[in-house]
């Protein structure tokens, strides 16, 4: 084992044996696990049900796990010297609970998408119950418009003695009744049972609420500081063997087992104004706004694997969504009406998914980066991607993970102790539902491995890959990088929370933010997610840990069994695996998609270089003559290709300029290939051979070596200037225009003028003229007329001639017309040449 991952391994193990150290002091839930189960208290509530007088055969049972953060509160504002810890508090007071709310399905018209369990109660609750760890019944509240409780009995104190001892099961010698409160509400003097007084201490009272409370002896065992309960006399008519019968007894309306500096409201609700809220909003916003830029900047690049992000959306979609379904299975299920609950349904898909779109968005940034800066575990991703685990690497990733796990644990406890406050389970928006919910370790995982993923991906792999370009100074990168990644996951990451402000939760993160960015830029991805993963599910577990049944206590077994599987697969691995670097490596789709496309523009590049060298590259300069042509392709390369030959015959002073313009039906590369094999067949024969003699002997090789939808128009001129004879040969071409005396027209060449490759034999003619001094000579391609402006219209040929005699052709030379024409031609079509353009300009 390397001596680097020993020390990886050892900073591990102190930081876990710091967490279990430090627990005691800064976990809510220490000293206090679960030790009953849902099913276990909902039992409980059936029978307590048919004790308080009726069945909850036709009702509904929604069963939660509480925290009660407000009395937490309410104890550090009311003791002046510090609190004990957790654990000792957990040992004797009413931190935890859990609350039942028995009520009946939701009508049609009450179904609403604002649930919750208080407003489930005052619209079709019937009572709620609240449980100690031990399954007493600590708090009680009936809903006065649909209270079904009725405890028979003949006067009200006994009544009242019942439901205390016998229901509630507190024992009443462990207290002294202080005092009764009897409402002052006026009776008619018809009220059944006055002459009796069987319910009541007095006739004038029968019908009005009483309260009784009972105050704990001194030195007495740990029970509740205080009993109230409050009940109703009830009368009811019971139909028995002997006719109507009238019974006689109380409601309950509410109960409270209560200690000292217990507040009324014991759970902590935060409203939609909170700085919580805002910070949330805020952090979830930033990261969402970095996720989706990084990621779709990528997906423009086209730097993506599809199959890998579709993947990720999928799994994290499917896991939120069945996690939220077996949430609302287990808990407001059986109130819903199917509407509502199809409307839930999709609201849960549509969550999942667009996390899910957050998660492939994150994905997709981490890896694009990862590959340009060759990060560290990326090669091992790659070989996870094509189903191989078992690497020396992966050893290595996942021992690291758990060190990291460790490291992440020790550091949290150690800055909750330092700043004096505590952590709370929060595994949710909803809160703390685990307990509720079955399977738990399903849900357990599935919270854990999702939380890993968006954390690992999102909050570290997106955020430290954006900012290491920007800032190359470590330090200062590790500065901002920590204070962004800690406002981060105290705003958005950690499922958990504090007792204290959202701003130390914030400050703790920032102090495990240098774990993680080290963890990432020394390890990689892999080890970061396993880190995450164990300190999320650690702390989800915490609560199940040293349960005494079995069906709670079997949680935190399981659980960390499962967590030692990847510990010893990982031990495994590093000790007999191989390396990673002995699969070969593996490129990407995209990036062999980038390298081929590379190659093309490569080949074009030289192909382009090479079709320009094929073409003149100044004009000759001779004695008489003044030519210049240039050549515009609409793509990289083009099927127009033009060229001029100077020849000299017999006679030094003998002198032709025979000229040529080809154009080549099509674009691009194909067209480009014919226009370079035509050159090489007119080349040999320009100097010196009759431009219609040209066009003769090339037909037949053309026609035979050109594909049937391909042909090719040819011009070629010769031009004597000692004669000023000019000699023109056409092959379908654009014709040649002539401008003297300061009016253009075109030459009309003889017929046949059959493009090249569409006969084998065609019998070309040429066109013999004399040219005058000053005549201007224009011979071009059809991408000259056919340009197009943005509005779709054509340049055309009547605009040629236009254009034409407006150029000053007697002052200028030959190449300042050219570029002229090239010039206009480009801002007519906004620089977007609609095909090849290619000209040569002769003046005499």
């Amino acid at each position: 084992m390397g001596q680097r991952l020993v020390y990886w391994i050892l900073v591990g193990i102190l930081g876990f044996a710091l967490f279990f150290l430090l627990r005691p002091a800064v976990d809510f839930n220490a000293g206090n696990p679960i030790h009953l189960s849902r099913s276990t208290i909902e039992s409980k509530t059936v029978e307590l049900a048919r004790e308080l007088g009726f069945s909850t055969d036709s009702l509904n049972l929604l069963t939660t796990r509480s925290q009660h953060l407000n009395y937490y509160e309410a104890l550090e504002d009311s003791v002046n010297e510090d609190l004990p810890s957790p654990k000792e508090l957990n040992k004797s007071l009413f931190l935890n609970s859990w609350l039942v709310t028995i009520g009946s399905s939701m009508e049609e018209q009450e179904g609403t998408l604002s649930i919750s369990q208080s407003d489930l109660f005052s619209r079709i609750g019937r009572i709620k119950l609240r449980f100690d760890d031990n399954g007493q019944v600590r708090r009680a509240e009936t809903n006065l418009a649909n209270n079904p409780t009725f405890i028979p009995g003949d006067s009200l104190l006994g009544v009242a003695q019942q439901i205390v001892t016998d229901i509630f099961a507190y024992d009443l010698a462990e207290y002294r009744l202080r005092s009764v409160d009897i409402q002052d509400t006026s009776i008619t003097a018809t009220e059944p049972g006055i002459n009796n007084r069987p319910l009541n201490f007095s006739e004038t009272n029968v019908g009005n609420n009483t309260s009784f409370v009972w105050q704990k002896i001194n030195n007495v065992s740990s029970v509740p500081d205080e009993l109230t309960l409050e009940i109703q006399p009830k009368i009811r008519e019971h139909n028995g063997q002997y006719g109507t019968q009238i019974k006689y007894g109380a409601s309950l309306i509410s109960f409270r087992a209560a200690n000292q500096n217990e507040p009324e409201d014991l759970v902590k609700a935060y409203s939609l104004d909170n700085r919580y809220y805002i910070i949330l909003y805020l952090t979830v916003g930033l990261l969402v706004g970095l996720v989706f830029f990084k990621g779709i900047r990528h997906i423009n690049k086209g730097q993506v694997e599809w199959k890998r992000a579709l993947f990720v959306f999928v799994t994290i979609t499917l896991a939120i969504f069945i996690w939220r379904v077996l949430f609302l299975i287990n808990t407001y299920d059986s109130y819903l009406t199917d509407d509502l609950f199809t409307v839930l349904l999709f609201n849960f898909l549509l969550f999942g998914a667009v996390t899910g779109l957050y998660g492939a968005l994150a994905y997709i940034g981490w890896e694009a980066t990862a590959r340009e800066n060759n990060d560290r575990q990326l090669h091992l991703i790659d070989a996870f991607w094509r189903y191989r685990f078992f690497f020396r690497e992966t050893g290595d990733g996942l021992l690291r993970g758990f060190a990291l796990g460790g490291v992440l644990l020790g550091g949290f406890a150690l800055a909750l102790y330092v700043m004096g406050i505590l952590f709370y389970q929060s595994d949710s928006q909803f809160g703390f539902t685990e307990p509720s919910l079955t399977p738990r370790l399903l849900t357990i995982n599935m919270a854990g491995w999702v939380n890993a993923w968006l954390v690992a991906l999102g909050h570290v792999g997106v955020t430290v890959g954006f900012l290491r370009k920007r800032i190359p100074n470590k330090k200062i990168f590790y500065l901002v990088t920590g204070l962004l990644m800690g406002l981060l996951l105290g705003g958005s990451g950690a499922l958990l929370g504090t007792t204290s402000t959202i701003w130390y939760r914030i400050v703790i993160f920032t102090a495990l933010a240098p774990a993680l960015i080290y963890a990432f830029e020394r390890a990689g991805l892999l080890t970061v997610s396993v880190g995450w993963w164990i300190f999320a599910v650690t702390i989800f577990t915490l609560p199940y840990l040293g349960a005494e049944s079995m069906d709670m206590g079997y949680i935190a077994w399981v659980q960390f069994f499962i967590l030692g599987f990847p510990f010893l697969y990982g031990v495994a691995s590093y000790r007999y695996g191989t390396s990673v670097s002995e699969m070969g490596g593996y490129i990407p789709e995209y990036q062999e998609r980038i390298a081929n496309h590379l190659r093309v523009e490569k080949e074009i590049e030289i192909a382009r270089e090479s079709q320009f060298k094929l073409m003149p590259l100044q004009p000759p300069s001779v004695k008489g003559i003044d030519v210049y042509g240039f050549f515009l392709p609409s793509f990289e390369v083009g099927g127009d290709y033009f060229d001029y030959v100077v020849s000299r015959n017999s006679t030094p002073e003998s002198v032709g300029l025979t000229m040529t313009i080809v154009d080549v039906s099509g674009k691009a590369m194909k067209a480009a290939m014919h226009a370079v094999f035509t050159s090489g067949l007119l080349l040999s024969r320009l100097s010196n051979d009759h431009p219609a003699s040209i066009l003769r002997e090339v037909a037949p090789t053309l026609y035979h070596r050109t594909d049937p939808q391909t042909f090719i128009t040819c011009i070629i001129a010769q031009y004597n200037p000692a004669s000023k004879k000019l000699t023109v040969a056409n092959a379908g071409h654009c014709l040649p225009l002539l401008k003297r005396d300061g009016k253009a027209e075109f030459l009309a060449t003889p017929n046949p003028k059959f493009p090249l490759g569409l006969r084998d034999h065609v019998l070309y003619q040429a066109l013999e003229t004399t040219l005058q001094k000053d005549d201007f000579l224009l011979f071009y391609s059809d991408g000259l007329p056919e340009a197009v402006d943005p509005e779709g219209n054509r340049f055309g040929y009547e605009n040629l001639i236009g254009l034409v005699e407006s150029l000053d052709t007697d002052n200028r030379t030959s190449n300042e017309i050219a570029l002229d024409i090239k010039r206009k031609i480009q801002k007519f079509s906004d620089y977007q040449l609609a095909d090849d353009t290619t000209i040569i300009c002769l003046k005499v």
